[in-house]
């Protein structure tokens, strides 16, 4: 193995993929270089506790909340290369992580695994409906950091990588500002009918479901990924949407028809 620093934050929620878990601790008590670091939204099962170092924080900003709360709870070293995944992650073929470390030696910042939709994001677009009250009428803008928001200038076509998998040297995490949202918007999802969702599934003020803001903070990070870091250096280890050769990224902890896997 590469020894280089290698840390991984896994965003806690599913606690459902044994396997990949069993493969990353067989990683980290091999090899000194590799730490794995889990950012919990919600209490860890005993084999977590077990055998990783964990820490439960508040359950807000998505998993973007969960890897910011990370970043700001470890300390991480400039050249240190970082995974950030969701918890839900069926993996493959463990090869991924010398191609991501061989793609950032090439040039490139960020590394995704299947290729999200590329987006026209336009930061002055409203939220009717804000994921608070005092976030009714808000831009996209507003919901990012005060230290970051001098990035989002105008709408702006970028390429995006899904938040359930992104890998990226540390220094790069700090030139982009981190993740967002801003402390201000982390609230947990509804879990009661109301108004917005008759039902008692998971959702957010002015929807039926998690989409809204769960699809607008990765969007949020990956505008500064193509504003500081570079379109051009923003790549995939496939251009497949959720799979690769090496990771298939479930979907609320499902496989679906709509995106099987390979």
């Amino acid at each position: 193995m590469n020894k280089k620093k290698i840390q991984f934050i896994l965003a806690g929620w599913h606690y459902d993929q044994i396997s990949t878990y069993n493969g990353l601790k067989e990683l980290s008590d091999n090899n000194d270089s590799i730490n794995v670091f889990w950012s919990c939204h919600r209490e860890p099962t005993e084999y977590i506790k077990k055998n990783f170092d964990y820490k439960v924080f508040f359950n807000g900003g998505e998993e973007c909340g969960a890897y910011d709360q990370a970043i700001e709870f470890l300390d991480i070293e400039d050249d240190t290369i970082c995974f950030f995944l969701h918890d839900d992650l069926i993996v493959k073929n463990w090869e991924f992580i010398y191609m991501c470390i061989n793609q950032l030696n090439q040039g490139y910042k960020v590394v995704g695994n299947g290729r999200d939709y590329n987006d026209n994001f336009d930061p002055f677009k409203t939220t009717k409906i804000g994921i608070k009250e005092e976030f009714d009428g808000a831009t996209f803008k507003d919901y990012v950091k005060e230290e970051n928001q001098h990035l989002f200038e105008s709408q702006m076509p970028i390429v995006k990588v899904r938040p359930s998998f992104i890998c990226m040297k540390y220094y790069d995490v700090k030139r982009i500002g981190g993740f967002e949202p801003r402390i201000d918007a982390y609230t947990p999802p509804l879990i009661k009918a109301d108004e917005w969702c008759t039902t008692d599934q998971p959702h957010y003020r002015g929807t039926k479901g998690l989409g809204s803001f769960g699809n607008l903070f990765p969007a949020l990070v990956c505008y500064k990924m193509n504003k500081v870091l570079g379109t051009e250096n923003i790549t995939w280890l496939s251009n497949s949407y959720v799979d690769s050769a090496f990771i298939y990224e479930c979907q609320r902890g499902n496989v679906t028809d709509i995106h099987p896997m390979t």
